[in-house]
């Protein structure tokens, strides 16, 4: 292609001043917050694959005296000195060693870290757990005891205050990664392995399926387009999620559900029935939905949609800090968009999509106000439309 030609191809300057919506992060940070009580299973640094344990969660919390603990108040212990390499190195035996003789095996690295944690001071964080006799240990006769355990969370007159819980379940990667920083009750976050379509709303929990992209109506899915195949999966849903449409994914064992739009009360209602069934006692299967475009009611930008049904297949997982839909993958095969695409996603024609014409200049719209705005053709109309920049959003990679 001749230098002249490239000139040609080279967006307007103006068109580069419409607000760039970047399709998808490589590599992003995902964040899994813990509550009082939990506790992380992986340590800084290690790489972990989807599936892998990564916190265990405390159900039923509930503070808890748990008494004056050890080294209250008393500095840590200096280390062990170590020999000097001048001196000889003291041989408790000689003699030849039996070709038989075992040699010792390392202790494993988990071990390693539980002994050490039990053996440090107490410290706000610290897993702790309750006595032998709460341990499912049977004193004599007695009828063992389930575990209480939990984190602890301050000092106060020498005694230690822990929020603690007989029941716990274990949290599972959604993704894969390399884990950057995990703090009992706090957080742990990861470094995803690979490349995430960014979202602007999620909820529930983080999920991981097999991607489903079904044949949407008019841009939507109905109800009735659920069925047990579709468990096990996370399911493109388009413009927006109904209350209905989320109690039968929820029944049909779907994993996570992705869309245009999705309104607070969908969400609260999400809240509220995963903390019901939480309180009777059941076991949750994780669920996670995630949003697009945010509350108000669009389609899913073609674009999205176009790399969605490509991925279909795919197992993918829904995080909710950010909201990402992430691939696990680098290869992601990406849609070929004109370069003067752009799409409306406010304004009285939210939603639309179309090409780029000219600039118009300084513009009256409602109410008085005056803004620069720019001539689009959108859909299959041949007449051109006068849209605020500010109303406009192009699409990068």
């Amino acid at each position: 292609m001749s230098a002249r030609a490239k000139a040609s191809a080279a967006p307007p300057p103006a068109y580069l001043r419409i607000a760039a919506r970047r399709m998808l992060a490589v590599s992003p940070v995902i964040r899994f917050c813990l509550a009082p009580g939990d506790r992380s299973l992986v340590a800084p640094g290690q790489p972990i694959e989807a599936g892998t344990p990564m916190a265990e969660r405390t159900l039923d919390v509930d503070i808890t005296d748990a008494g004056r603990l050890g080294n209250n108040g008393a500095p840590p212990p200096a280390a062990a000195p170590t020999a000097s390499p001048a001196l000889p190195t003291p041989v408790w035996k000689s003699g030849p060693v039996p070709l038989d003789t075992p040699s010792p095996r390392p202790a494993e690295p988990a071990r390693q870290e539980e002994s050490q944690e039990r053996r440090s001071p107490p410290v706000p964080g610290k897993w702790w757990v309750g006595g032998d006799e709460r341990r499912g240990r049977a004193q004599g006769r007695k009828e063992a005891r389930m575990r209480v355990a939990g984190t602890l969370l301050y000092e106060l007159d020498g005694r230690w205050r822990v929020a603690a819980g007989e029941r716990q379940e274990v949290m599972f990667a959604p993704t894969s990664g390399v884990v950057v920083e995990a703090r009992n009750g706090i957080a742990i976050t990861l470094e995803a392995a690979g490349a995430a379509i960014v979202g602007v709303l999620a909820g529930g929990t983080p999920s991981r399926g097999r991607l489903d992209v079904p044949k949407l109506v008019d841009g939507e899915l109905g109800p009735l387009t659920l069925d047990v195949s579709k468990a096990g999966s996370i399911v493109v849903a388009g413009g927006r999620i109904s209350a209905e449409t989320l109690t039968r994914a929820r029944a049909m064992n779907v994993r996570g559900m992705i869309a245009g739009s999705l309104g607070s009360g969908e969400l609260r209602d999400l809240a509220a029935s995963e903390a019901r069934q939480r309180a009777g006692l059941h076991d949750l299967p994780s669920f996670g939905v995630m949003a697009l475009d945010g509350h108000q009611t669009r389609p899913i930008a073609s674009p999205i949609l176009t790399l969605l049904t490509s991925l279909a297949g795919r197992e993918v997982a829904i995080v909710t800090d950010p909201p990402l839909l992430v691939l696990d993958a680098m290869d992601v095969p990406l849609p070929q968009l004109p370069p003067d695409w752009v799409r409306v996603r406010s304004g009285p024609h939210a939603g639309h999509e179309g090409r780029w014409v000219s600039s118009a200049g300084l513009r009256r719209f409602k109410a008085g106000i005056h803004l620069e705005a720019a001539n689009v053709r959108l859909g299959e109309d041949n007449d051109t439309t006068v849209v605020a920049l500010a109303d406009l959003e192009r699409f990068i990679f």
